[in-house]
């Protein structure tokens, strides 16, 4: 290689190496680690967007996700699952004797039919009745998750194929009397989605 061909690339690459360093100091938006100062700017740009978000708003959710982990053992398998809405903890049981056990908790208690064992197992029968059908709807279903507060499950599925999809549970019922919702899907989830 000529030695005049690599002096006149040097400025470019220190200075395109001096630019990605610059970004990588400013973190391009991202939080600070713990033990560090925010800037001046990033403190104002981040109380401006905060509406009673407090350091004690964190504390308070760090309580309630202890308390539900102490229902979630307390409750064994009545306990379905907890979920934090408006600022409180609220939790779905199978068992309406344990509401009060919830409720003494400080959280809000829902009876519900069906138990997360069960709620798991429907979300593995969508599974094996959705491979069955033909293309599209094999496709169409992007994501399964509990839905507490039915005592069901929610099903994500490809807006092209939601009446489809939901049409076909309706009438098959591959889980039986468990409730299911459906939401349009934005997409199937990769791993640098889920970040």
């Amino acid at each position: 290689m000529n030695s005049n061909a690599r002096t006149s690339r040097t400025p470019i690459m220190l200075a395109s190496t001096a630019a990605m360093a610059a970004l990588l100091l400013t973190g391009c938006g991202q939080g600070t680690d713990p033990g560090t100062q925010p800037s001046a700017s990033a403190t104002a740009s981040e109380s401006s967007q905060q509406t009673d978000n407090s350091s004690e708003n964190a504390v308070d959710q760090d309580a309630l996700l202890q308390t539900n982990d102490q229902l979630s053992e307390a409750l064994g398998d009545d306990y379905v699952q907890g979920w934090i809405k408006d600022g409180k903890l609220n939790v779905s049981t199978t068992s309406e004797e344990q509401l009060s056990t919830i409720e003494e908790a400080g959280a809000v208690g829902h009876l519900v039919q069906f138990s997360s064992e069960e709620l798991r197992s429907a979300i593995s029968e969508i599974m094996k009745w959705q491979s069955k059908q033909e293309n599209p709807v094999r496709n169409a279903i992007h994501a399964y998750t509990l839905n507490p507060e039915t005592g069901g499950i929610t099903l994500s599925v490809d807006k092209s194929q939601l009446e489809a999809v939901e049409k076909l549970i309706d009438d098959e019922k591959p889980i039986g009397e468990i409730p299911v919702d459906f939401k349009e899907s934005g997409g199937i989830m990769t791993p640098a989605a889920t970040q």
